[in-house]
């Protein structure tokens, strides 16, 4: 009896000293768990904080942006603005000023209007068939051809948005028109045209 006595007390005491180490093992990690769950929202705080110091500071620079009423009114130059009329910081001025208006062409469209008169597409939203319209447009009016179209054309068919299937023909023509202002092979620039399919 003493024997079976003395093994349960040995298996008591290993049990409270597994027990003990577990209970301390607990406390340490819910402790590390808890520091780190303050840690986390005080950089939250801190985030929050920073973002919106960073509005209060982007709203507080704006207003020294002077508006710009009418995009129109800029004078374009070619190699002044590369084919912008105004900068990133005036256009997203005139934007945030009437959002509604401009949602569906952004800021390229007050930065850089449509010299062909389709307010509604931008140099992103130049598509195949916009690219050939206009290209025609030049090619039939000469008073069509002016250096903004031919600059404002040329980036649209560079960024390519709508993964244009004949870029690399828009491009070399519209390259030579910008370039030299050469418009001495306009017939077979135009049966080119006209022959794209798709």
């Amino acid at each position: 009896m003493k024997k079976t006595s003395f093994i349960l007390l040995i298996v008591l005491c290993v049990s409270l000293v597994a027990n003990v180490t577990l209970a301390v093992n607990y406390s340490a990690s819910h402790q590390k768990v808890v520091q780190s769950n303050k840690k986390i929202h005080l950089l939250s705080q801190q985030t929050n904080t920073l973002k919106r110091s960073q509005k209060h500071l982007m709203m507080a620079i704006r207003p020294v942006i002077p508006p710009v009423k009418d995009p129109k009114s800029y004078k374009y130059d070619r190699w002044e603005t590369g084919g912008n009329v105004m900068s990133d910081s005036e256009a997203l001025a005139i934007y945030d000023e009437n959002p509604s208006k401009y949602k569906n062409v952004g800021t390229d469209s007050i930065m850089a209007p449509n010299p062909f008169g389709d307010k509604n597409i931008n140099r992103a939203g130049v598509t195949d068939e916009v690219a050939k319209r206009y290209l025609l447009r030049m090619i039939d009016n000469p008073k069509e051809r002016t250096r903004q179209r031919v600059d404002w054309l040329y980036y649209a068919v560079s960024i390519d948005k709508h993964n244009l299937k004949h870029k690399q023909i828009y491009a070399d023509i519209l390259n030579r028109w910008q370039n030299n202002y050469d418009f001495s092979t306009i017939a077979e620039d135009r049966k080119t045209i006209e022959n794209l399919q798709g």
